[in-house]
């Protein structure tokens, strides 16, 4: 079987279909979950599919109230910055290996492997290390502290990686596991480096490191892109206004 290219991996036409009525769907109050099924039954989406719009498509309210917050220019380079450890560097792992990304309506990069739960060291991980290193070389932050989660396997090797890499660019920070890095954030005090749900609602402050860093590189494989869809004041004309799926 012939390996797949970039084009042959990209969503069918039908997701962003069912982006735009779930993303309809959300945005009158209908529960996430059930909005979710409904649309993906509708268009007949495989699961991988459903997860595109799972950790893409978000309500405009809740999609605006990110990108607020969202860094777009230097000034988080003045700041202390807090980074969620494995939520950056897996996302940069899966650009490496050439897996889906995608860029919600929130604004924030994400992957969409799901190996959060079996992620491991091997041969890519120095490859994300170095990346991260090497835009720290060119943007400087004032201050890090890189969280990784401690019931990870060898999140402590991976942290003394990074601080092994800060010490050695004489950048003021450190890195270390922790058992749930989204409690020990300040977020009242810093910028967070996520693209984590949770943490993004929660953030006073944050950017985009993984994207940032990919963009730096030239290295960015999106292939998946719901930002249309934040401003969007209708996003559903097919979808009658009187219809209640559920």
């Amino acid at each position: 079987m012939p390996p797949k290219t970039r084009e042959n991996r990209r969503p069918r036409p039908v997701v962003f279909q069912a982006a735009s009525d779930f993303f309809f769907l959300l945005n009158r109050a209908y529960p996430r979950k059930a909005s979710l099924r409904h649309v993906g039954d509708r268009y007949g989406l495989m699961r991988a599919e459903r997860e595109l719009l799972h950790r893409g498509v978000f309500s405009q309210e809740e999609a605006m109230h990110r990108k607020a917050r969202r860094c777009l220019g230097s000034d988080w380079e003045r700041t202390w910055l807090v980074v969620d450890g494995h939520n950056v560097h897996i996302t940069l792992e899966s650009a490496v290996l050439e897996r889906p990304l995608l860029k919600g309506n929130d604004g924030a990069l994400r992957d969409t492997a799901g190996v959060s739960g079996a992620f491991g060291i091997s041969e890519v991980t120095e490859a994300a290390v170095e990346m991260v290193l090497g835009f720290f070389t060119a943007y400087r932050p004032k201050q890090v502290l890189m969280l990784f989660d401690a019931p990870m396997s060898r999140s402590g090797e991976l942290a003394q990686r990074y601080f092994r890499g800060l010490r050695s660019l004489g950048i003021p920070g450190e890195a270390r596991a922790v058992p749930v890095p989204e409690r020990e954030i300040p977020y009242g005090e810093c910028t967070v480096a996520s693209s984590d749900q949770a943490v993004l609602n929660t953030a006073i402050q944050w950017m985009d490191l993984a994207c940032r860093v990919l963009q730096f590189k030239g290295l960015l494989p999106l292939l998946t892109d719901f930002s249309h869809l934040a401003e969007a004041r209708d996003a559903c004309r097919a979808f009658p206004r009187e219809a209640d799926p559920f």
